[in-house]
């Protein structure tokens, strides 16, 4: 009958295990061991269950008493030895793996090992093992890991050099270092080779980061989000998703994954400025200010926060102190691209087009496809009238980019003021092939039908420009001189009146003026 009872007590408990209710299967256990309480079975289910209920305490308490009656119970070993490492006791982590190795030499047990003495930097250690038949392609990705972690890649990349061509992890770190040393192409083929339906966050990252390479950000969100999703742990998950939702134009969304990636990583001084800067873009300078201070008041030298402070002077009309902020910076440094660029801005606010055009032509040289440089180019060509220069670069940036829509804008915007309006059109229409949602793709082709005398068809493009950008004031002032030339002057004047109302300077006071005194005639 005892024994009978004890049966059921260990079987009750294994189906309580199962069902994930580890108090009632403890308790089951513990009546097991009222009938034979050295059983050293029942003992090790007990410390496990302890384990699987993160009781540390009470799980090595029974582990103890295990191993006091059997020094080389296996699974109660591998199980305390866990448990050490995750309290931090690593060295009393590393003597019961060295333990269980020395007793018992396999792969598993190896593999244990050799884990802790990384964790500890014990690479001497680590080398003593590798010619071992169990120091396998899964022990030597680990390893090289390790070692790529440390700064030494070079040894990593000898390492996974003799790892199985199949290994995942080995070709995850082999994807890594290519894209470090700037070889995307045969990072992205490895990636691509290990990708297919990955639950693997890591992989999901890299696949992100390619896509945000290409500009492809809606996939790039996907990448991340997916990895995310899998690990909320990596604040570098959360600031690359940032990038991709800022760079497709998602301030809120940006705002709340930089957000996260610092509430994981609070002194990570680049998700604190990328934030710093995306305030910026968003015209909320105060806040940029503040978070910009931030990182300056720990790293003064931060090369592109004193150059978003250079630009937070421009917007407040500084534009001598951003200027000499930037030159300094430049000066430091000459390879600055960011700093650079930057300075060229301020120069053209300045009108000095000279060396605004040879400062972004250094840029370029150093970054021949950046497209937002190239249009910084061209603005400058714009600036001095050169509208054939601005639109060849329109063009190149096409060339590199077919898909860019902005290109098509720049297009658009310097063949209209060269007064070549079919061309306008032509940009116009490809930029809202890309984006039927494109405002300044219907704004410059609103202003090519109004330059080819098709006036209503003008209105119905700026009423789409005016629907998908309700804020731009150029729209309104526009639309307000096109129902001016139908002599409609009451529908003008409401136009004219949104503009101002959307405007902070006197750029429209003149046209409100006139057509207030028209409609006081009419």
């Amino acid at each position: 009958m005892e024994n009978n009872e004890y049966l059921q007590y260990i079987e009750q408990a294994s189906e309580l295990k199962k069902q994930k209710q580890y108090k009632n299967a403890i308790e089951m256990l513990y009546k097991a061991l009222e009938y034979e309480d050295d059983n050293i079975d029942v003992l090790f289910q007990i410390g496990e269950l302890y384990f699987i209920s993160n009781n540390y305490e009470k799980s090595i308490k029974y582990l103890d008493r295990v191993i006091a009656l059997n020094s080389n119970y296996q699974d109660a070993l591998k199980l305390l030895a866990i448990i050490k490492e995750r309290q931090g006791n690593l060295d009393e982590a590393l003597k019961i793996s060295q333990n269980l190795f020395d007793n018992n030499q396999n792969h598993e047990n190896l593999k244990e090992l050799i884990k802790i003495l990384l964790k500890l930097k014990q690479y001497p250690e680590v080398e003593k093992y590798i010619n071992s038949e169990y120091f396998n392609s899964e022990i030597k990705s680990e390893y090289a890991n390790a070692l790529y972690t440390n700064g030494e890649t070079e040894k990593a990349k000898e390492l996974l050099a003799s790892c199985d061509n199949n290994d995942e992890n080995a070709l995850l770190l082999e994807g890594k270092i290519r894209f470090d040393e700037g070889d995307f192409e045969k990072s992205k083929e490895i990636f691509n080779r290990i990708s297919a339906n990955t639950q693997n966050p890591e992989i999901l990252n890299y696949l992100g980061l390619f896509e945000l390479e290409n500009m492809n950000f809606i996939e790039s969100i996907k990448y991340f989000s997916k990895a995310i999703s899998l690990d909320n742990n990596k604040s570098a998950y959360f600031y690359n998703l940032g990038n991709a939702y800022f760079y497709n134009g998602w301030y809120k969304e940006a705002q709340e994954a930089y957000s996260k990636a610092l509430y994981l990583q609070p002194d990570n001084l680049d998700y604190r400025y990328s934030l710093a800067y995306l305030y910026y873009d968003m015209g909320e300078y105060q806040k940029s200010a503040k978070e910009n201070d931030a990182v300056l008041a720990l790293n003064a030298k931060h090369t592109q926060s004193l150059v978003l402070k250079a630009l937070l002077l421009a917007k407040n009309k500084d534009l001598l102190g951003a200027k000499n902020i930037l030159e300094n910076t430049v000066s430091a440094n000459t390879q600055d691209s960011l700093a650079k660029i930057s300075l060229a801005r301020i120069y053209k606010e300045l009108n000095i087009y000279d060396k605004a055009e040879k400062t972004i032509q250094q840029v370029i040289e150093q970054n021949p496809k950046n497209l937002d440089y190239l249009n910084d180019l061209a603005e400058v060509y714009i600036q001095e009238k050169n509208y054939d220069k601005a639109q060849n670069i329109a063009d190149k940036i096409l060339e590199i980019n077919p898909n860019y829509i902005f290109g098509n804008i720049l297009g658009a915007r310097s063949s209209y003021l060269k007064e070549d309006y079919e061309k306008t059109k032509e940009y116009a229409q490809n930029a809202l092939e890309l984006d039927i949602n494109c405002s300044e793709g219907y704004y410059y082709l609103s202003l090519s039908r109004e330059k080819t005398n098709d006036i209503d068809e003008a209105i119905e493009c700026m009423k789409r420009a005016i629907l998908y950008d309700l804020n731009n004031p150029k729209y309104y002032a526009q639309m307000s001189d096109f129902y001016k030339q139908k002599q409609d002057y009451k529908t003008a004047l409401e136009y004219i009146s949104e503009a101002e109302s959307l405007d902070n300077t006197n750029q429209y006071k003149h046209q409100y003026s006139e057509l207030v005194k028209l409609n006081r005639i009419n």
